[in-house]
């Protein structure tokens, strides 16, 4: 008996029933939120993905869209939505969240960035063509703010965000690497790309001074100085790694600013913690930093950029679309916040949400004394019987 001639559109029509069936296993329809493990064929191949719509989603809101890359695994998405706990923040912060896979080979998923990693970048897998069509394929497939369009990815997707930041500059708003490193070069964007970057000075994998990494693939990757000195060049930036905040027990909090486009780099640096995604969950037995929430601060610095060239600092924004003038932004010693006629209590708070001051009763233009505050980034909350605005500062 002969078998069966299986035909190209035998080959798709049976793809399109086993990912429709898919598609209802993993809906969460009784928790108000959708993930989606879908695919598209580019490049000559099947490339993956899972798409997480947050609570409440719904057609007539456009999100922003947050792009998150695993590191170099067995595994692909599970390995970074596990870690970094990005999935309930995009329930609670209301955005679309989508992790890309890079193509299995050999039982490993990697990306290729440029300078790492293997195979994906022997194979020269175009991972910089099939984002920029799954960007198309999500703007046609959900409702999203296309000028609010941001990236982050751990270790190997880490060091994507910089190669994507440098191909496809104009597409995102902003970039978040953790434990990462720039491997492409040159470095040459046409607009300033904000970034806020993570890693650990415990960190053998990418070593925060530099050098070759534990393992077998003995690639080198640079200093983070030498690649921060780099790219804040491109940005034209005056204030080159300003110490915000210093702790040999905690952690340090760097700033690149004055840059084109009043865009900031800002970098977090631990103590503790190993290869890993800060504030999040362990993978492979190391240890985690407990220092801060990189989930928790990429999300307060993506607020502020859309894919528009910003000129005015540190843009406003809250959850009551309600916001207030700031000036001088940043500053030194006073100052002024144009409130209403109402009446106001006003509470300053650092960039982990401790509350550093206060002011009780305060209408018109208030003026508050920011000089004894250390270096750093403010948010700013002024309540009312009706309503709460916020803003933000920084303080040089």
């Amino acid at each position: 008996m002969c078998n069966p001639i299986k035909t190209d559109s035998m080959m798709y029509m049976k793809r399109i029933i086993l990912k429709t069936v898919f598609l209802f296993i993993i809906c969460n329809c009784a928790l108000g939120q959708t993930n989606v493990y879908d695919s598209i064929y580019y490049g000559g191949r099947w490339r993956t993905f899972m798409t997480h719509l947050p609570t409440g989603y719904n057609t007539s809101t456009n999100y922003p869209l947050v792009l998150a890359f695993h590191g170099g695994s067995p595994l692909g998405y599970q390995s970074i939505q596990y870690q970094s706990r990005l999935s309930p923040k995009a329930d609670s912060s209301s955005f679309v969240l989508i992790y890309p896979e890079g193509v299995k080979i050999a039982g490993n998923r990697t990306w290729n960035a440029g300078g790492c990693c293997a195979p994906a970048t022997t194979l020269n897998i175009d991972d910089i063509g099939f984002v920029n069509a799954l960007l198309d394929t999500s703007f046609n497939n959900w409702s999203i703010d296309t000028t609010r369009v941001y990236a982050t990815g751990f270790s190997n997707g880490s060091l994507l965000c910089y190669r994507l930041a440098n191909q496809l500059t104009k597409r995102f708003a902003a970039i978040a690497p953790v434990a990462g490193d720039l491997m492409y070069y040159p470095w040459t964007l046409s607009q300033a790309i904000p970034i806020i970057s993570f890693h650990s000075y415990q960190d053998s994998n990418i070593l925060y001074f530099g050098g070759v990494t534990i393992g077998p693939t003995g690639t080198y990757f640079p200093p983070q100085d030498s690649m921060f000195n780099i790219i804040s060049s491109n940005y034209n930036c005056s204030i080159i790694k300003d110490t915000i905040y210093h702790d040999s027990l905690h952690y340090d909090h760097f700033l690149y600013s004055n840059c084109d486009c009043n865009v900031i780099i800002e970098q977090y640096v631990s103590y503790d913690g190993e290869h890993s995604w800060p504030g999040g969950f362990a993978t492979g037995g190391v240890t985690v930093s407990n220092q801060f929430s990189a989930t928790k601060l990429m999300w307060q610095f993506f607020q502020n950029y859309t894919t528009s060239c910003n000129t005015t600092g540190i843009k406003e924004k809250s959850n009551t679309q309600n916001s207030f003038e700031i000036f001088p932004n940043p500053c030194n010693g006073i100052i002024t916040i144009n409130l209403t006629s109402e009446i106001f209590n006003i509470i300053i708070f650092d960039y982990l949400g401790r509350k550093v001051n206060e002011k009780y009763r305060a209408t018109g233009k208030c003026q508050i004394d920011c000089a004894e505050l250390t270096k750093g980034i403010y948010l700013i909350q002024a309540n009312s019987d009706t309503r709460i605005l916020t803003g933000k500062f920084i303080k040089q």
